[in-house]
């Protein structure tokens, strides 16, 4: 389609976004950088998560040689996902690439499985953006969360056929470091909910009664803005178990939040409760029963692929020597976390950073940096899965931990 052609159509069509990104990318092929980048902005302020307009914007400000500010938008572009490509996405793309010295600095985009990969560390995206596709490995828990919890919450008609509600409770419990409260952020986002989380801070008072009030004005925030996902992070602190409770007040808090579980006067439909801990036995067993936190789903530390990703997307812009072998670093990192990951990570630095700054050397991070740091560190997880072990072991009767077990057993610690 023309330029001209494109003209006509947005008299009749001006609010069509995707016709006047085409239009954009008409007058950039004309080298008409100025009027490009005029468009490019309508539809940034329209949409500011308009990657492709973004990226439009970039390209037009290179061509008038403000590369400051086009790097800064392929910058912004970059972090931004979740969205289908299309054909003005491929032909900027296609720009992108051929494009010569101008560009050079500028973050890219590159196109993978029908989503725009950010070639950026993974914790660089925005907690607004956050998805599945932002959270490396554990494709078994993301299936088993997607046909549990979002499927039925994105599409309540096909589940209303059984009379299965959209809404109700899931606790994710595992070692600390694993990805728990990304997880919950993630799910939030791929159910297009709101999201609502909720600290300690934000419901304990030392003041008699205004815990209880506390919890239940956070309850009516979050049945205000259905759909929606309330998150509770370190739930045993705000569920702890009555019976080794010695305060009264932590029983009136329990009391208080099976209430609003239950939905006592009041409507959750809509509302999906997610909880994390890290200590799941010491959550009130009342709590996990049926109609409340009855989902509990184990997230593991992540598996020698998700290990060997994250190091690879973690690394990525670091000067590299060219004998580092990632994948050997992954399988020496057996159990660690996502958390232990970045620590590694920053301790292999430190050696490299210190002869920079003490001797002006010049050289990359290699493998012996890495396994310096190795011999240093050990998997933070540990401790948490002895206990779960014992726990399996000797009170574990009931299957509560079934997930637990059969990791600790493929794991070789059971």
């Amino acid at each position: 389609m023309s330029r001209e052609e494109l003209e006509k159509q947005l008299v009749d069509q001006p609010f069509d976004l995707e016709l006047r990104c085409r239009y954009g990318i008409a007058l950039l092929e004309e080298q008409a950088a100025e009027k490009a980048l005029a468009q490019f902005e309508l539809i940034c302020k329209q949409q500011s998560d308009h990657a492709v307009a973004q990226v439009g914007a970039a390209r037009a400000l290179l061509q008038l040689e403000r590369r400051a500010e086009a790097a800064a938008r392929y910058a912004r572009a970059s972090v931004l996902q979740g969205f289908e490509p299309n054909e003005a996405l491929e032909q900027l793309e296609n720009q992108t690439r051929r494009t010569g010295p101008s560009n050079a600095g500028a973050p890219h985009l590159r196109v993978v499985s029908n989503n725009v990969a950010p070639v950026i560390p993974i914790q660089r995206v925005p907690e607004e953006r956050i998805r599945f596709s932002s959270i490396v490995g554990m494709d078994d828990l993301k299936k088993s969360i997607r046909l549990k919890i979002i499927e039925p919450f994105i599409n309540p008609g096909i589940f209303q056929k059984f009379r299965k509600q959209a809404g109700g409770g899931i606790l994710l419990y595992g070692p600390p470091g694993c990805g728990k409260t990304m997880i919950a952020r993630a799910i939030a986002n791929e159910c297009n909910a709101e999201f609502v989380s909720i600290g300690i801070a934000d419901v304990l008072n030392m003041w008699i009664g205004e815990s209880e009030r506390n919890l239940a004005a956070q309850f009516d925030k979050a049945r205000s803005k259905t759909p929606c996902v309330m998150f509770f992070d370190e739930i045993d602190a705000l569920a702890y178990a009555r019976s080794k409770a010695n305060s009264e007040h932590t029983r009136t808090v329990v009391n208080e939040f099976l209430a609003q579980l239950d939905g006592v006067g009041k409507d959750n439909q809509g509302v999906l409760i997610l909880a994390a801990t890290n200590m799941p036995w010491d959550v009130d067993s009342a709590i996990k029963r049926p109609g409340r936190l009855s989902r509990q789903i184990f997230v593991p530390p992540p598996d020698l692929a998700a290990r060997e990703q994250m190091l690879k997307i973690k690394l990525t812009g670091v000067p590299l020597e060219d004998n580092l072998d990632v994948a050997q670093i992954a399988q020496r990192t057996d159990k660690y976390s996502g958390a232990d990951i970045d620590g590694l990570i920053e301790l292999a630095k430190e050696k490299v950073l210190e002869e920079h700054l003490l001797n002006s050397s010049n050289r990359s991070l290699s493998q012996g940096d890495f396994e310096q740091a190795l011999g240093q560190m050990q998997a933070s997880t540990l401790d948490w899965l002895r206990t779960a072990r014992n726990l399996v072991k000797y009170a574990g009767e009931d299957g509560s931990y079934r997930d637990v077990e059969a990791y600790l057993k493929k794991a070789k610690m059971l």
